[in-house]
Parts: structure tokens; C-alpha cells; sequence
């Protein structure tokens, strides 16, 4: 150290400290320049993001089981189930949600019909659980569950009552035809017998679920006909032709309404039949064949000079199998025009279907042919007591 001899002022002869203060308030300028540049870029959710992605990652990694004795981990070998989009799977049962049978007799599996608007026929997906045990009478549960290829899970149960405790039909079952729906608002040109009001068709179905009528599927149906199995006395079945656009846009959500399930026969080559498959699935409308393209006037004048006598057995039967491709059902059929020729009962039994209806009016009894079945013609504008005398009695 020295002094300045002139002034007596103290001088230190150590390395000055300014570069040093320089270089630190620099630093200090680079570090603030840096945060806010991330702080530009991420943005004020930036550190949150970071925390939980990292947290994220911690909790998919494995973790080390044979150290601390902990149970392994390991998210990416477990099926991931994402949420389901509504609408995306409509799962169909066939017949009754809540199907009775007779103690000591079998019970049918009737199954569940699905669809994903997206993927497609889903059914040969599903997996049923639950079991029945019909020498005990009590309530069952089934189960039907199916998962698509996104992810996506669905289930739907039946509840099966085991019991004796109701009466058993003895004298017939009425199978219901309609066709067409209309509204106020919206009539046909022409309204005849095959056009039903859909306040008229409301108060039908409005009485058959107050008085708690069954609706039994097919499988049950070609049983109770083969004469293997009983059928509630309050049974009834609903078919409706052709799939029309009434039907659709107006039965359609009456028949959800009131938890009703139906049959729609549908034609394929219609235009729109692939669009009504997918668009208008629903719980309760189970689609079935009215053929893919017999649907036609054919070049004889026999019965309803239908197309189908036109044809061989095998042509019925691959066109048969066609529409049911593309349905994805294979039970029951509605003869178009009700035509039915000689060659068709063994090609529509060749089809693997179960049942197969003409347009005769009756009741379905225990021994009647099922490939030749009756139905009951329900006309429009018909009152309510004389629908309920059709249902009672098929008269």
C-alpha cells in the first residue's frame, strides 16, 4: 500500500472492484433477458405444464419392485379405457330387458346386437357374464360388455326372473303389423290403411306398457313355436315394414318413450338403407329382413305378383344372406308383399333364419310352421278397444 503524500488521502494499490461489479450487473441482465424470453415463449401456465408433465412421467415410470419391496407399475401394459362418446355404441337387446322364465324350463340366451357408428357390427365383440340357475326361482343378472378399438367400453344388463308366479300363454301370441307413421304436420297424400297417426300409435303404446305386456326376442319366439318353452300370457311382438321415413323420424322415438323394442324390416337395396343402419340404431329398434331385392314386381301375376317367384331357391337364399351381411341379424324375415312361392320356406330355413312372416292374419301358435308365420294387420285409424281385442285375441 502507499499513500498521496500531496493531499493525505488514503489510496489502496489492491485491483479495482469495478470489473467485477460490471460483469455481475451483466449477468444479471442475461439472467432477467433469459426469463423472459421463456416466459414469452411458455407462456404464464408454462411452469405448471413442466410440473405436471414431469409428474406425469414419474407416475408412468416402472418402479423398482425387488429393492424395496413395493408392487410394480407399469401403466403401458394396462388397457387403457378412454370416455365413451355419446351416441358412439348403441347396444340392442334382443327381446326384454327384464325376461321371465318359467322355473325348470331353459333358459334362452337371446343376446345383444351392437353397433359403433363408426366401426361397425361390434357383436361378434361382446362378452357376456353372469349365470342362471331355472330350477331356483329368484332374479338373474347378464351382462354384455364390449370395448372398441378406441378404447371406448359399453355394457348393458338383462335381468332374468326365474318363476311361476304369473300366468303362461296357452292360446296364442300376436305379432303386430304396422307401416308407415305420419303427424299432423306432416300427412301423406294419401292415407290409407297402412298409415298409422302417431297419436294413435302413442295411445297403443302407451296402453300395452300400463298393462305390462312382454316382448319376447325371436329365439324365443321359434322355442315357444317348437313348442320348448313358455311365453308370459301378456306377450306381444311389434314389426315394422319397410323402413320408411315416418317410421323413423316419428315411431322410432315414441317406441324409445315408452321402452318399447321392435323389429323394423328393412330393405336393402333402398338408397338409404346402409344411412338408416347406422343413423338410426337405437336400444330398442332391432333391424331384421325384408330382403335385399325381392322387394319388386316380378313377371307373374301370382299372389302380389311379387319377385320372388321368380326366383330359385338358391337365388332367395344368397339374397337373403346379402341384406343380413349388412345388417348384421339373422333372425326373422318379412316376405315382401307377403308373397311367399313354393321354393321359398326351404330357402329362407337354408338362410339360417328363425322365423319368416307372410301377410295371413292370425295369432303365432305352438306347432305352426315357422317359416310360413301370421301376423296381425294393425289398420291406422282403428280405436283402442279394437286394438286391444287384435293384441288379446288376434281377432
Amino acid at each position: 500500500m502507499s499513500q498521496n503524500q500531496g493531499y493525505g488521502v488514503f489510496e489502496d494499490d489492491r485491483p479495482s472492484k469495478t470489473p467485477f461489479i460490471v460483469l455481475a450487473v451483466l449477468a444479471l441482465l442475461v439472467v432477467i433477458g433469459l426469463a423472459g424470453f421463456v416466459y414469452a415463449v411458455g407462456g404464464p401456465g408454462a411452469q405448471e405444464r413442466s410440473m405436471a408433465d414431469g409428474a406425469a412421467q414419474a407416475e408412468s415410470s416402472d418402479q423398482d419392485s425387488s429393492a424395496n419391496g413395493t408392487a410394480q407399475t407399469n401403466t403401458a401394459a394396462t388397457p387403457t379405457t378412454v370416455p365413451l362418446e355419446d351416441g358412439r355404441i348403441v347396444m340392442t337387446l334382443h327381446g326384454s330387458k327384464d325376461t321371465y322364465v318359467k322355473t325348470g324350463e331353459s333358459y334362452i340366451e337371446s343376446g345383444v346386437h351392437v353397433l359403433d357408428v363408426k366401426e361397425g357390427d361390434l357383436t361378434s365383440s361382446v362378452t357376456t357374464s353372469g349365470s342362471v340357475d331355472t330350477s331356483k326361482p329368484g332374479d338373474y343378472t347378464v351382462t354384455y360388455t364390449v370395448r372398441n378399438a378406441a378404447g371406448m367400453e359399453d355394457s348393458i344388463e338383462r335381468t332374468v326372473h326365474v318363476t311361476d308366479d304369473m300366468a303362461w300363454d296357452s292360446d296364442g301370441i300376436s305379432v303386430l303389423m304396422y307401416h308407415y307413421v305420419y303427424t299432423d304436420d306432416d300427412q301423406p297424400d294419401e292415407v290409407n290403411s297402412n298409415y298409422i297417426n302417431q297419436k294413435t300409435l302413442e295411445e297403443q303404446l302407451k296402453w300395452l306398457t300400463d298393462n305390462g305386456y312382454y316382448y319376447p326376442s325371436w329365439f324365443e319366439l321359434r322355442a315357444y313355436i317348437d313348442g320348448t318353452h313358455s311365453l308370459p300370457a301378456k306377450s306381444v311382438v311389434l314389426t315394422f315394414d319397410d323402413g320408411q321415413y315416418g317410421f323413423l323420424d316419428y315411431g322410432i322415438p315414441l317406441l324409445e318413450k315408452y321402452k318399447v323394442p321392435a323389429t323394423a324390416f328393412l330393405i336393402g337395396d333402398n338408397d338409404n338403407t346402409e344411412e338408416i343402419i347406422h343413423e338410426k340404431a337405437s336400444p330398442y329398434i332391432d333391424f331384421q329382413n325384408h330382403s335385399y331385392a325381392m322387394h319388386t314386381g316380378g313377371s307373374t301375376a301370382i299372389g302380389h305378383g311379387g319377385r320372388i317367384y321368380d326366383l330359385t331357391a338358391e337365388q332367395i337364399t344368397a339374397d337373403l344372406q346379402k341384406l343380413s351381411d349388412m345388417l348384421g341379424t339373422n333372425e326373422a324375415f318379412a316376405y315382401p308383399y307377403g308373397d311367399v312361392s313354393d321354393a321359398a320356406p326351404g330357402a329362407v330355413k337354408d338362410a339360417g333364419l328363425l322365423c319368416a312372416f307372410t301377410t295371413a292374419y292370425d295369432q303365432v301358435h305352438v306347432g305352426d310352421n315357422p317359416y310360413t308365420l301370421p301376423r296381425i294387420r294393425i289398420f291406422g285409424e282403428s280405436p283402442l278397444d279394437s286394438f286391444v281385442y287384435q293384441v288379446q285375441t288376434g281377432a
